[in-house]
């Protein structure tokens, strides 16, 4: 698998392939920042450039943009990404004392089968969508076409599903 990921999806060429979409978000955040500057607004740069990189990765992966009403969760998408990294920085009782992990104290367990499940939903309908869509004529194959169409042969949509995510949780 990761070979795999090595050759198909993080080659110069598929890297190269995106690079006209980087320059259009790049170009879209200093466009903003120079509308800011001008009106001499105060900008949060920390959340452009997050905002910049999840967009991005967002192209490169899905194929488009996902604003948060798209993700089927109250908080949508961004949130919930942010949700899960945070999530996954916390202290764990449970690293420190194997023992207690069954007991569940601090609901971790609880807690990672609720985002498992929206983000299980959401990955879901992401590649029903290019399932649905497949005799769109794309210029640029994003991750999930790519990767689809190496399902056809390799192996199925939990491991579509488990790509998609690393790709997502460890670009932002």
């Amino acid at each position: 698998m990761r070979k795999l990921c090595t050759v198909e999806l993080l080659s110069s060429r598929m890297i190269k392939q995106f690079e006209a979409t980087r320059k259009a978000e790049l170009e879209l955040l200093v466009s903003s920042l120079k509308r800011a500057a001008e009106m001499r607004e105060i900008v949060d740069l920390s959340a452009m450039v997050s905002g910049l990189i999840g967009d991005t990765n967002c192209l490169m992966v899905f194929g488009r943009k996902y604003a948060d009403k798209d993700l089927d969760h109250e908080k949508g998408f961004k949130m919930m990404t942010m949700e899960a990294l945070e999530f996954a920085g916390k202290f764990n009782l449970a690293d420190y004392f194997p023992y207690v992990g069954f007991l569940d104290l601090q609901g971790r367990n609880r807690k990672m089968k609720s985002l498992s499940k929206t983000f299980d939903r959401f990955l879901e309908k992401i590649i029903d969508d290019h399932v649905n869509n497949k005799q769109e004529k794309k210029q640029t194959k994003d991750f999930v076409d790519t990767m689809m169409a190496i399902m056809e042969f390799q192996f199925d949509r939990r491991h579509v599903k488990a790509v998609l995510l690393l790709s997502v949780t460890h670009g932002s």
